[in-house]
């Protein structure tokens, strides 16, 4: 009988349960250490002496600075909802008014993604995927519209998405999460429908023109 096989089938369950319990030490770790010192404190040896870990342990699950930072955007999702983009317009305007809650429950954690230089280098690490999502879930409102319009509208869509909408509403404007959210998707309704609007409008004027021109 080959004991070694039989061995092996046995660490290897155990083998990756433990592998999966030291990842995730280091990213609550990490979490940790976004809220109590601000995400400038996001160091491999600090995660490391933080989780329990030795450095080259956090490296073996990280092996760069990227790998850690597209980990705790998952790691974050459970709590503040932000690893799914939207797939559609729908779910564009849904998500202030669903997530921005959310934001009030992690509020130390929230201020300290969007007011500290490494928390801008966080949120830029998504970003691209986020703007393709943001331009694919607009595409249809902005359809009519010249690029640079359609380009504002865009723009503006990201903004009213964003936890940025939220620590304003928030700060200038006394409202909590759910009003926040609430009015965040309303605006995001009625951008969508004006950008409608306008392309209708653009486009009969420009028809109307073109029909002037050639009655001339």
């Amino acid at each position: 009988m080959n004991t070694d096989s039989l061995t092996s089938s046995y660490d290897s369950p155990l083998r990756a349960a433990q592998k999966e319990e030291t990842r995730r030490r280091i990213l609550d770790a990490a979490g940790r250490l976004i809220e109590a010192v601000s995400p400038a404190g996001l160091s491999f040896a600090a995660i490391a002496r933080e989780a329990g870990v030795q450095e080259r342990t956090v490296y073996r699950h990280f092996p760069t600075k990227d790998a850690l930072l597209d980990a705790l955007w998952l790691w974050l999702d459970p709590r503040i909802g932000v690893k799914s983009f939207p797939q559609s317009e729908a779910d564009l305007i849904a998500f202030p008014a669903r997530v921005f809650p959310a934001f009030d429950d992690n509020e130390q954690l929230m201020r300290a993604m969007w007011m500290s230089p490494q928390g801008r280098e966080f949120r830029l690490n998504a970003n691209a995927k986020r703007q393709a999502a943001i331009r694919a879930s607009v595409a249809d409102a902005v359809a009519g519209l010249a690029p640079g319009e359609a380009a504002a509208v865009t723009a503006a869509a990201q903004l009213l998405y964003s936890g940025a909408a939220w620590l304003v509403m928030k700060d200038y404007w006394g409202m909590d999460g759910a009003v926040a959210g609430k009015a965040s998707s309303f605006v995001l309704e009625l951008l969508m429908q004006a950008a409608r609007d306008h392309a209708a409008q653009t486009g009969r004027a420009g028809r109307r023109a073109k029909k002037t021109g050639e009655t001339k």
